[in-house]
């Protein structure tokens, strides 16, 4: 893969998925992808070993390539402390390149926008949910948000983050598969449903969701009137089969 990179100008994903990727080796790749021509545009990490050293090494990464839009680094063990780094990292970098292009100092190729991001699964508490929260209220402009198997964090948490995506005019798309939200979490994100017409697609695996939370999302899909959701996935749940029906008829029918 490194001689792939060293010698070629047309690698434009680059996916090192379960391969037991750690902070160290990912250092070399990270050296071979900052010094190859490929104009990179996804890098998928997933499920591998990378942890908070590993977020300042894919910082560096996204310096040298600002073509980079998709981020996925699922089932990793960045923890809050990788989360804080990384947020914070790509918001300054988005700052910087932003202030240039506008100075007319680089040009638009040169502009770095992140707009796929996946960081499920990396043991965030609350703290790392609220650091997320402040991200994409003060800087996102991601329209994929990846979240699966975040159940640390407390319903406060959730409602910060919740809180933060109600004026976001960017997230199309959020997954939030085996969070163990439950009922009052889903009553959150319900509220967010209702305000913001620009999220369409929600995954809820897994959330021991019921009806009485069901029927918050049925409430939500009829609050969005012309603007349907074109995703709603809820399986895994204790949704009875009738209150199902109404719900894909809602989120379908229109």
């Amino acid at each position: 893969m490194i001689a792939v990179l060293s010698t070629s100008d047309e690698v434009e994903q680059l996916v090192l998925r379960n391969t037991d990727l750690t902070d160290q080796l990912l250092l070399t790749v990270a050296d071979a992808l900052k010094s190859s021509s490929s104009e990179v545009a996804l890098l998928n990490l997933n499920l591998n070993l990378i942890g908070p050293d590993g977020a300042c090494i894919l910082l560096d990464v996204l310096k040298v390539k600002p073509q980079v839009k998709s981020l996925h680094l699922f089932g990793n063990r960045l923890c809050d402390d990788g989360a804080l780094a990384l947020l914070s990292g790509i918001a300054e970098l988005q700052e910087q390149t932003s202030r240039a292009a506008a100075a007319n100092l680089s040009t638009g190729e040169n502009f770095f926008s992140l707009v796929e991001l996946d960081i499920g699964g990396n043991n965030l508490s609350g703290v790392g949910l609220k650091v997320l929260a402040s991200y994409m209220r003060q800087h996102s402009h991601l329209q994929y948000l990846g979240l699966a198997q975040t159940g640390g964090p407390d319903l406060a948490a959730w409602k910060e983050l919740f809180d933060s995506l109600k004026g976001n005019d960017w997230l199309t798309h959020i997954i939030l598969d085996e969070n163990n939200l439950g009922d009052p979490g889903v009553r959150l994100l319900a509220d967010v449903l209702k305000s913001n017409a620009r999220l369409q697609m929600v995954d809820l695996d897994g959330n021991h969701v019921t009806d009485v939370g069901g029927n918050d999302l049925v409430e939500a899909l009829l609050c969005r009137g012309h603007v349907p959701m074109r995703h709603l996935s809820l399986a895994e749940n204790n949704i009875s089969s009738g209150l199902m029906r109404r719900i894909r008829e809602e989120v379908k029918g229109k």
